[in-house]
């Protein structure tokens, strides 16, 4: 029996980094992405919401990676209103953009969670 796992990408990076390091924050997030590839179990989908949504987009130094996942039938969803308030839907770069009520399905629905 497979796990369904969720991944929740809820801000530019990974952890909580001093300022000024908010690269640093990005790399790791990267290095947990490209960590997944090789796994046995991945996740069913990661979704994005609030700042996270900034690692979707064309300049995202995540994106290689959350392509990478994608293609190995990794589901990517961002939050729509996220990505209109930061005006970044034009930006949208890897996965589908979804509604709130698409993620907390997800999550609903989910063994396990896993936020970054």
């Amino acid at each position: 029996m497979s796990k369904r796992v969720v991944v929740v990408v809820k801000q530019a990076g990974l952890g909580v980094v001093p300022p000024g390091e908010e690269a640093f924050g990005v790399l790791m997030l990267d290095s947990f992405l490209h960590s997944m590839e090789t796994e046995q179990v991945r996740p069913e989908a990661i979704c994005f919401y609030t700042d996270g949504v900034r690692m979707v987009c064309r300049d995202s130094k995540a994106l290689l990676g959350l392509k990478l996942l994608a293609a190995q039938g990794v589901r990517m969803i961002a939050c729509g209103t996220c990505l209109d308030r930061f005006e970044l839907r034009a930006q949208h770069a890897v996965g589908e953009i979804g509604t709130m009520k698409q993620i907390v399905g997800l999550l609903m629905g989910a063994d396990h969670v896993i936020t970054v």
